[in-house]
């Protein structure tokens, strides 16, 4: 599981659009009263889990050993970063 805190929403909107466009995102409702949005990405080596709070607290939850979760968690880095180059 990877956690990164204080995401403002058009960032957490990026993420998801970055993901939108290369993978099929199966979007849940939120079952906690504290959770904004939520989805899922269904890979061969399993499923990874994408929550975004209303505290601004994002979470992605995978098989640490999926090369496909390594890859996201790279692509939302690398989304994070240009995000801090600009401010």
């Amino acid at each position: 599981m990877v956690l990164y805190r204080a995401v403002p929403p058009d960032l957490y909107l990026r993420v998801k659009k970055g993901l939108q466009n290369d993978h099929v995102l199966s979007q849940y409702p939120s079952f906690h009263d504290t959770m904004h949005e939520s989805f899922e990405i269904i890979s061969l080596n399993g499923k990874i889990a994408v929550y975004y709070y209303k505290d601004g607290t994002l979470t992605i939850e995978g098989n640490e050993k999926d090369p496909l979760f390594h890859r996201i968690i790279r692509r939302s880095i690398n989304l994070f970063q240009r995000k801090n180059t600009f401010e």
